[in-house]
C-alpha cells in the first residue's frame, strides 16, 4: 500500500510542477511579447505594465516553492 501512495505522490508532484511551469512559460511569453511590441513600435516599456504582465511568473514561482506541500494536499484530497 505504501508503494501506491508513493506512486500517487510522485504523479501529483509532477502535475503540480507542470502547472507551475505553465505559469512560468505564460509569464515569460507575456513579457517577451510586450518587449517585442515596444521594440517594434519604438516606445518605452512601462514598469507598471511589466509588473502586471509578470504576475504569472510570481504565481509559478510560488507554486514551485510549495510544490511538495501542494502535491501532498492533492493526494490527500483525492484519497478521501
Amino acid at each position: 500500500m505504501d508503494d501506491d501512495s508513493n506512486y500517487y505522490d510522485r504523479k501529483a508532484l509532477i502535475v503540480v510542477r507542470l502547472v507551475a511551469a505553465g505559469f512560468l512559460v505564460v509569464g515569460f511569453l507575456n513579457l517577451g511579447v510586450y518587449w517585442l511590441k515596444s521594440h517594434t513600435d519604438k516606445t518605452a516599456m512601462s514598469i507598471g505594465r511589466c509588473l502586471y504582465l509578470s504576475i504569472p511568473l510570481v504565481i509559478g514561482l510560488a507554486i514551485l516553492i510549495k510544490a511538495s506541500a501542494l502535491a501532498r494536499r492533492v493526494t490527500e484530497y483525492l484519497d478521501e
